[in-house]
């Protein structure tokens, strides 16, 4: 998931389709749960001193959770057992909830939150977050990363932002200046001057190296980020796409189809097979991506060429502007039979200090929270890694018609590969996207 692991973002997503929407909605449906016989490895007894949660993990990543646990443990008396989940979290997950066998808290991604969420299947946040001694402030997490965690009318917080990965602008320094470029992105943003046509005289020169200089992916963290990048419209207040009938989100849009068409932008679902697109930016084939932190501890592990980060370009060339925010939460299983405990762990786990504990020493994601920015300029790598909370800070993510059906969720990507496969002009592909985002016949 998002701001987790590594390329995770999207190999979940990838997964979630091979479960299939009817998995995804059936699952948690009133009439799954009344059948299905219960397992062992569920919520831990009432007046337990211990509790269980549970998230992916790569094995740093599942190594500082087990640091977290056992810090948590001495400090509070509690021990939280963590159990990590390998293979497909989603439908793991699912089975353990329908079978009562969840733990007492648990990661949760946009695939299944809203349905966990219409199910009451997970603890509203909102009063224990209320109690004068509760050990988080929701204040101090960033606005548009809390939306997709709250009920369909927008009430209730069901699931805790854990930290984020805003859509940056990475960049291979090495690849920029043997295309002659000689003002990079993070200088053209100090400078004022990273709009637009800056990116797309950046794309036109790496082109003439014979590199690829962008790749744009069929999912909603690049369409809506793009969109909304240059200041076109993507949602309305209800969490509808709009962006077929907004003349500025149009413009990007024909700009980027443009772009397509005159190679100056690839698209990754035509690249040759094995040519991933963070593994192209890693070998050198690739002068930009537009992906969150969590390529950081690969990029770290390369030292022949130099790369950092810019905003994404902005229509004034010196705003940060508002994009795309991947974020997981963690939710409290509404089974737990100690609902303060699993409640005060969500929130050590969450705040401040958790975030602080979780991220420290090189991660590779950004907190959700104001006042950690000295997180992500750790070590000064990248150079101007600053930008990461001030991007998440102006960020969106999961559009709340994906979250709240999953089934347009999961078959989202796969719908809008076949429309540029089928290499539809820019107007249709934007009535025909939005149609599948808001569930109307396309």
């Amino acid at each position: 998931m998002p701001g987790v692991i590594g390329d995770h973002p999207i190999l979940t997503r990838r997964r979630a389709l091979a479960l299939g929407a009817a998995g995804v909605a059936g699952a948690v449906g009133g009439s799954a749960l009344a059948g299905c016989a219960a397992q062992t490895g569920g919520p831990t007894p009432a007046g337990s001193k211990s509790l269980t949660w549970s998230s992916w993990a790569n094995p740093g990543e599942a190594e500082r959770f087990r640091q977290f646990s056992a810090d948590y443990r001495e400090r509070t008396g509690i021990d939280p057992l963590f159990q990590i989940v390998v293979g497909d979290y989603t439908q793991k997950l699912l089975t353990r909830i329908v079978g009562d066998t969840a733990p007492d808290a648990f990661y949760v991604n946009e695939i299944i939150m809203g349905q966990l969420v219409k199910a009451k299947l997970v603890t509203d946040f909102e009063p224990y977050a209320a109690q004068a001694d509760a050990e988080i402030d929701l204040s101090r997490f960033y606005p548009g990363l809390m939306n997709w965690c709250r009920g369909p009318d927008g009430s209730g917080l069901y699931g805790i932002p854990v930290d984020c990965n805003p859509k940056v602008f990475w960049f291979n320094q090495n690849l920029l200046t043997e295309a002659g470029i000689t003002e990079n992105p993070a200088q053209l943003q100090e400078a004022g001057r990273w709009d637009q046509n800056a990116l797309t005289e950046l794309l036109t020169k790496i082109k003439s190296t014979g590199k690829r200089g962008m790749v744009f992916e069929a999912n909603w963290f690049d369409l809506l980020g793009w969109i909304s990048t240059f200041g076109g419209a993507t949602l309305d207040d209800q969490g509808r796409a709009i962006f077929h009938e907004d003349p500025k989100a149009l413009a990007v849009l024909e700009w980027l189809w443009d772009q397509l068409a005159s190679e100056n932008v690839s698209y990754g679902g035509t690249l040759p097979r094995g040519q991933g697109v963070d593994a192209l930016f890693y070998g050198g084939q690739l002068a930009t991506i537009q992906y969150g932190r969590w390529i950081l501890p690969n990029l770290r592990k390369i030292d022949s060429f130099r790369y950092d980060i810019a905003p994404l370009p902005s229509e004034s060339g010196r705003d940060i502007s508002t994009t795309a925010v991947y974020c997981a939460a963690m939710c409290v299983n509404v089974k737990t039979n100690n609902p303060v405990e699993a409640n005060q762990f969500a929130a050590r786990f969450c705040n401040a200090e958790g975030q602080r504990f979780r991220l420290a020493g090189g991660g590779n994601a950004v907190p959700a929270i104001e006042g950690l920015d000295d997180l992500v300029t750790e070590g000064g790598v990248p150079e101007h890694g600053h930008w990461f909370t001030e991007i998440a800070a102006r960020g969106f993510t999961t559009p709340q018609v994906l979250v709240n059906y999953p089934e347009r969720s999961v078959n989202l990507s796969t719908n809008l590969d076949s429309l540029m496969r089928a290499k539809t002009d820019f107007r249709t592909f934007a009535q025909k996207a939005a149609g599948y985002m808001n569930g109307e016949a396309v």
